[in-house]
């Protein structure tokens, strides 16, 4: 079995206007709002299908998407121009060149790859990322502690 691509990437937002002129600003992304006013999708010819959600309306935090930029301090310093937070500033890659993590105006969190060679479009090899420290989840998202173990009854 092959594995699965990412055919479609879902962020939740809590304004429209706002995320749209974000991700316009920084990657330069065109969106286009559906008539419900619960979904906004993204306009592009390449890649996969993505969009944005209300945040009343999502069942989740928000995905990472990698996305591969020619410039990892320039798009950081646009992230911020933005409204954006960065969390991660530089961390080597092991697939070659680095990533950087920030946080969208709507903390939706998302990374971005610049590859050695400095843009040429690839998706990044899965587990190749190096180790860092991890970062936070949001308080919905914490895991759950495992059941205790019953203790032995003791004999009498």
């Amino acid at each position: 079995m092959a594995a699965a691509p990412i055919v479609h990437l879902e962020f939740r937002t809590f304004d429209f206007a706002r995320a749209s002129a974000f991700y316009a600003k920084v990657f330069a992304w065109r969106t286009e709002q559906n008539a419900s006013s619960t979904y906004m999708k993204l306009d592009a010819e390449d890649g996969p299908s993505a969009g944005w959600v209300r945040a009343e309306v999502s069942q989740a935090p928000g995905p990472l998407a990698y996305i591969v930029v020619e410039d990892l301090a320039a798009t950081l310093a646009e992230v911020e121009a933005a409204g954006g937070r960065v969390l991660v500033p530089r961390l080597p890659f092991a697939g070659g060149g680095e990533i950087a993590l920030f946080a969208d105006p709507d903390a939706n969190v998302v990374a971005i790859w610049m590859r050695k060679d400095h843009g040429k479009v690839a998706a990044p090899p899965a587990g190749k990322v190096a180790a860092a420290k991890p970062v936070p989840a949001a308080p919905a998202a914490a895991k759950a502690k495992p059941p205790a173990k019953p203790k032995p009854a003791k004999k009498k």
